[in-house]
């Protein structure tokens, strides 16, 4: 696969916040980057490599967000869990009998 096709998918993989996608996006540049000793210098190749920089930038960025948001959920979790465990725990009120 060719760096500019890794390129473009990094960057729907980041609008896209898919982790998924990321990865494999990665995995697909990485090998990309490994093929380019074989290609000759030239502008194209140099513009190339810096858009796909430039996109490896917007993928930290969007994991930067992903893992906001995860870190948001899981506070939210855990006082969600920790509003159940004290209804478990809290005494119910005085019982009063009125029948008497």
């Amino acid at each position: 696969m060719k760096l500019q096709e890794t390129t473009r998918r990094i960057r729907a993989a980041a609008a896209a916040q898919d982790l998924e996608a990321l990865e494999t996006a990665r995995q697909e540049r990485e090998a990309a980057i490994a093929a380019l000793p074989a290609l000759p210098p030239s502008e194209d190749l140099l513009a190339a490599l810096r858009e796909s920089r430039d996109s490896g930038e917007e993928a930290m960025r969007a994991l930067r967000r992903i893992k906001q948001r995860v870190r948001q959920e899981s506070r939210r979790l855990a006082a969600i869990e920790a509003a159940f465990l004290r209804a478990l725990r809290e005494p119910a009120g005085p019982h009063i009998d009125c029948q008497g």
